[in-house]
This record gives C-alpha cells, sequence and structure tokens, in this order.
C-alpha cells in the first residue's frame, strides 16, 4: 500500500517523505516547554520530562531510516472554537495510528508516530497524578515535545508555516524502518 495514498484517503493533504536526519531536536525548543506556558510540562505523559532528554530522543531518532512529514487542515476559528480545535487535534491523532496501521499491515514494526500539540486522548493525563497511561499503545507525542522547530522543518520544505485564524492545521509525522 502506498502510504501517500493512504494518507490522501484520510484527508491528509500533506504527506512528504523524508530522512529523519532533518529532525534536530534542540534544547532551546524544549526550554520552551520547560517555561510551561501551555501548562503541559511534567503533567502529560507526553510531554517533557516523561518523553526523555533530548539526547535520548536523538539516540532514538538514529534508530529510524524513513519518515513522512503530514499536514492536516481544517477551517474554524482558532481563537473562539476550543471545541472544534481538540476535535480536529484527535481527528489528526487518529489518522496518524491508521496510517501506522496501514505500515504495521505491511510487516514494520518499528514505527514512531508524532502529532501537533499534546496528546489529548484522556480529558486530563493521569500523569498529573502519578497513575499509569490508560492508552499506553495509542498516545503520541508532538514533534515540539522532542526539541524540533517545526516552523523551521516546515520552511526547510517550503511550506506555509503561518499560523491563520480561521484554519488550524496539525503538523507531525512518521519515522519507520521497511525490514521489521
Amino acid at each position: 500500500m502506498n502510504l501517500s495514498k493512504a494518507a490522501k484517503r484520510l484527508g491528509i493533504e500533506t504527506c512528504l517523505e523524508f530522512d529523519p536526519k532533518l529532525l534536530v531536536p534542540q534544547q532551546k525548543v524544549r526550554a520552551a516547554c520547560m517555561e510551561n506556558k501551555c501548562g503541559s510540562y511534567g503533567t502529560h505523559y507526553m510531554c517533557p520530562p516523561h518523553i526523555g532528554t533530548i539526547d535520548e530522543i536523538k539516540s532514538r531518532l538514529k534508530k529510524f531510516q524513513r519518515g513522512v512529514l503530514l499536514q492536516y487542515s481544517q477551517p474554524l476559528n482558532v481563537k473562539s472554537d476550543l471545541e472544534g480545535l481538540i476535535k480536529s487535534m484527535l481527528d489528526f491523532h487518529n489518522k496518524v495510528l491508521s496510517l501506522e496501521g496501514s505500515l504495521r499491515k505491511q510487516g514494520i514494526e518499528e514505527i514512531w508516530g508524532m502529532l501537533g500539540g499534546n496528546c489529548r486522548l484522556c480529558e486530563s493525563c493521569l500523569a498529573g497524578i502519578g497513575e499509569p497511561c490508560l492508552y499506553p499503545k495509542k498516545a503520541r507525542n508532538s514533534l515540539e515535545s522532542i526539541g524540533v522547530d517545526v516552523i523551521t522543518l516546515l520552511n526547510s520544505f517550503g511550506l506555509d508555516s503561518k499560523f491563520r485564524d480561521d484554519k488550524i492545521t496539525w503538523t507531525g509525522c512518521i519515522l519507520f524502518n521497511d525490514e521489521s
């Protein structure tokens, strides 16, 4: 199965193959997480510090040979439609999981899918109270959480990196190896 065709069928408008070496975790991006502007630092299992150090992430990234950059957009009022924003985030999350499933059906086992924003599978992540994740096989972290400057990454592909008031665009990726 062609991953790009599967992505298009799911409504993902961007599916570009790339070398995972383009994902360069940076401490300055991670520092933004540590400032806790989004309120997720230390309270979500898919956010720092739960996902490892920059060095641990760099080591994990080296294990992957291929990647696809994904973008999914939905028209909505970004400033006032929080429910629509979360729904579109969950839609993207499920699309990434579906594409991972397509790769697994091809016999590919080494897969690392990432999303935009923090995981929203649960209304409130149990990391905040020290309880185990309810969905450890479905929860995914974001490119930002591993320290990737997504704006720079998008610009390197010549993709639009502007934030808009009338449309949300989620960016994520799937890393994988062809052989199991």
